[in-house]
């Protein structure tokens, strides 16, 4: 576990840094900020759900971050899986919409609790 901490924080750090670089590359490739999304989100979904399985105590942090990041994942899946059904794209997309603005803070919270996770574990 206590590996798997340090190499965890570092990981989401560096994938952090990343992210902000994307923004940069998004912007020139005309992508926008969206590649910022999907480079951090990815990795930090990956990590929480390894550390979901573990049998460390969550902190507060931690359970906050999955209960607002979940339903953007879940609703990512139900755009694409019902795209030809507008009432169902339409109620998720205003999920989505919303997680535009809160995800960013979130993915900074996460790194934060990888990093309390992290110096605890010394």
């Amino acid at each position: 576990m206590k590996t798997f901490a340090k190499n965890d924080y570092y990981i989401q750090f560096y994938i952090l840094i990343a992210g902000l670089v994307s923004i940069i590359i998004g912007l020139e490739l005309g992508y926008g900020i969206f590649l910022f999304y999907f480079v951090v989100g990815i990795p930090q979904l990956i990590s929480f759900f390894i550390r979901a399985f573990q049998e460390t105590k969550k902190s507060l942090r931690y359970i906050i971050y999955g209960f607002f990041i979940m339903p953007v994942w879940i609703s990512w899946l139900a755009v694409l899986g019902f795209n030809n059904n507008n009432d169902v794209t339409n109620f998720f997309g205003y999920i989505l919409v919303a997680s535009v603005f809160y995800s960013p803070l979130l993915a900074i919270l996460y790194v934060y609790d990888t990093y309390r996770v992290y110096k605890s574990q010394k």
